[in-house]
């Protein structure tokens, strides 16, 4: 597989465990019975994979090399 491939499965990993423990923190009543820090740990935890899986889903891949090809539409 190639590596931006994997950059998106991790970051649809990512999101998805995000938006979990997002929905966990709102919606779940088990949730009642942690303590306020658990329950903001989760809340942050959730907002953490969130942020990541959003940077990895829209970085771009590295240039392997710094020269520009001969067909990527610049001129020089």
């Amino acid at each position: 597989m190639t590596r931006m491939v994997l950059q998106r499965i991790a970051a649809g990993l990512l999101l998805l465990i995000g938006f979990l423990a997002m929905a966990a923190s709102h919606t779940f009543p088990f949730l009642d019975d942690l303590s306020e820090p658990a329950e903001v740990a989760v809340a942050i935890g959730g907002a953490a994979c969130l942020s990541a899986g959003v940077w990895l889903w829209l970085r771009k891949p590295a240039d392997r090399s710094s020269a520009p090809s001969a067909g990527d539409g610049e001129s020089p």
